[in-house]
């Protein structure tokens, strides 16, 4: 007799488990995702993740616009004039863009820039000539590691294919932007460019 109360619970702990994993809830799935299946969301609906980044990569699009204003505006040499030109231009479509995609999302997103870029903006305010430019490109280079590393993780962990399909499209652009600001840095410091 005991052993078949044995077999039987045995059976009833594999049938909840084999449950559980068919109508479980994926790791960042919202319990509210809509979908045709248990557990397969639309394609189009947005996930946690794509909340935070569309809220993260318009915060940092926002950012590299009103920087690079300043480096425009500011900017000892050409290069870094010209590079902070470059930086308006493409942050600014893209910001556009990710804004756009991410309007299911429905993210917070601010009005002006967030703590961290108001400090290195007053840090930069407050810098000129050839220290204005490195403090500007040594910026930059963490800003867009920071940046490939949200697309990335976008990539890999999104929901919407829309979004994922930005950040994919948006990373080669942004790597080109990291070294184009390692260059520039070692050319002003003759030195490796700073990591965080």
């Amino acid at each position: 007799m005991t052993r078949i109360i044995c077999i039987v619970c045995a059976g009833l702990l594999s049938c909840v488990a084999a449950h559980a994993q068919e109508g479980g809830n994926p790791g960042g799935l919202s319990p509210d995702t809509p979908g045709l299946e248990t557990a397969k969301p639309a394609a189009d609906h947005s996930n946690t993740q794509d909340k935070l980044f569309v809220r993260q990569a318009a915060i940092g699009n926002q950012a590299e616009v009103e920087l690079g204003e300043l480096a425009r505006k500011k900017g000892a040499s050409q290069s870094v004039r010209d590079f902070a030109q470059h930086m308006i231009d493409d942050h600014g479509k893209s910001g556009a863009l990710v804004r756009k995609l991410g309007r299911g999302a429905n993210p917070n997103i601010p009005k002006e820039l967030d703590p961290e870029h108001q400090a290195v903006r007053a840090k930069l305010e407050k810098a000129s000539g050839k220290d204005f430019d490195i403090a500007y490109l040594g910026s930059m280079i963490q800003d867009h590691q920071r940046t490939a590393n949200l697309l990335q993780w976008e990539i890999s962990s999104g929901q919407n294919e829309s979004l994922k399909k930005y950040a994919a499209d948006t990373l080669p652009d942004v790597m080109e932007h990291l070294e184009m600001a390692k260059e520039q840095y070692s050319v002003l410091t003759s030195g490796a460019p700073p990591t965080k």
